[in-house]
């Protein structure tokens, strides 16, 4: 059976050492799956959308390594008889790391303080650990989900200085709390002037449209979006209103692509019936000194340690222009971790418990 590849999946030919003689790649914009021929197991990245698409009986196993499922009609596969997989929750760490990132650059720059309000829409495995970790830093934020415990019983955004968005995309038929245009005209209006919005989830979450309308006199939103309404081709003129913005890459860290080729590995090989081969981990690591002064100035001025955080990844680094998302995206693989970050010298135990809940690898040796 051949194994047909995106080529812009990194980390393929490690993990699918064992089986290169059966690899072919393709590129998501060229491949097209009604063509074919022989019996095949294809591995997508969400870029490639299966909806409307005529889909070759030679397919036999249609694999995502991403997390997002939207991309897949789940129900013509399904009439099929097509299985699929998808390698559900590999990124949630590296997004969560991305809004930490962003905080801290907000707090850097003096957009928030340290007195902040937040509030985290969206109490999934994402979402919920943005918050548990603000919480941890006694930071002031408060949650909000209807399927599931949070502190909120409603999505009131009124007040808060910075709002997260962790919620997957559903359309009013899809959904009793759909998502599509969650916040709108309205929705902004209600916001606390100043307030920052920061849009990990989907595009179409947030009405570009509506945002674009604003007037900014009378209701100033500061945005930060890292997805948008009609992917690869970004609106300008939506893109230059945001604060900065990146190409849907706030779960692209190494370890989370990493992550991400290994889950659809096993589910290659669950599907194949074959043994799981563990495989040597190939990411590279970056070694710092603890810095305590540093440290504990940043803690006092800001509650987080955002020295350390903005040195291992500043989001804004990665802002762009709208011809470049598609070029970008596809080949993002430079950004490190926080777990490939190995702090050394940190001795306090407080310190060090800090360092581990926001996901830095500590040795104290």
């Amino acid at each position: 059976m051949k194994i047909l590849i995106d080529k812009n999946i990194p980390y393929t030919e490690h993990f699918f050492q064992d089986y290169l003689n059966d690899i072919e790649y393709f590129t998501d914009q060229d491949f097209d799956i009604s063509k074919v021929a022989m019996d095949s197991i294809v591995i997508t990245r969400s870029t490639f959308k299966t909806h409307g698409k005529k889909i070759s009986n030679a397919v036999k196993f249609l694999c995502s390594a991403s997390t997002g499922e939207d991309h897949y009609d789940k129900k013509a596969l399904d009439g099929m008889n097509i299985p699929y997989a998808f390698s559900t929750g590999a990124n949630a760490i590296a997004v969560r790391e991305y809004v930490f990132s962003a905080i801290a650059l907000m707090l850097k720059e003096s957009k928030i303080d340290k007195t902040f309000s937040a509030l985290v829409i969206g109490s999934g495995n994402i979402g919920e650990g943005v918050y548990k970790v603000l919480k941890y830093f006694n930071l002031n934020v408060r949650s909000y989900d209807p399927f599931k415990p949070s502190t909120n019983s409603n999505d009131t955004v009124d007040g808060y200085d910075l709002i997260s968005l962790h919620v997957p995309f559903t359309s009013p038929s899809e959904s009793e709390y759909p998502t599509e245009n969650l916040f709108y005209s309205t929705k902004f209006k209600h916001c606390k002037d100043g307030a920052v919005i920061l849009n990990t989830s989907r595009g179409g979450v947030v009405s570009e449209k509506d945002f674009l309308e604003l007037d900014d006199d009378r209701h100033y939103i500061r945005l930060i979006s890292d997805v948008f309404e009609n992917e690869p081709k970004v609106n300008e003129d939506f893109l230059n209103k945001n604060l900065f913005a990146t190409p849907h890459i706030a779960g692209h860290s190494q370890f989370a692509r990493y992550q991400m080729t290994k889950m659809a590995y096993e589910n290659v090989m669950n599907f194949l019936g074959q043994g799981i081969n563990e495989r040597n981990v190939i990411l590279e690591n970056k070694i710092i000194n603890f810095d305590k002064n540093v440290f504990d100035k940043d803690i006092n001025e800001f509650g987080l340690p955002v020295s350390l955080m903005l040195d291992t990844y500043n989001p804004k680094l990665d802002d762009f222009k709208h011809c470049d998302f598609k070029n970008i995206r596809d080949n993002y693989n430079k950004r490190i971790g926080y777990s490939q970050v190995i702090v050394k010298g940190c001795q306090n135990i407080s310190d060090c418990n800090d360092l581990k809940v926001l996901g830095f690898t500590v040795d104290s040796s």
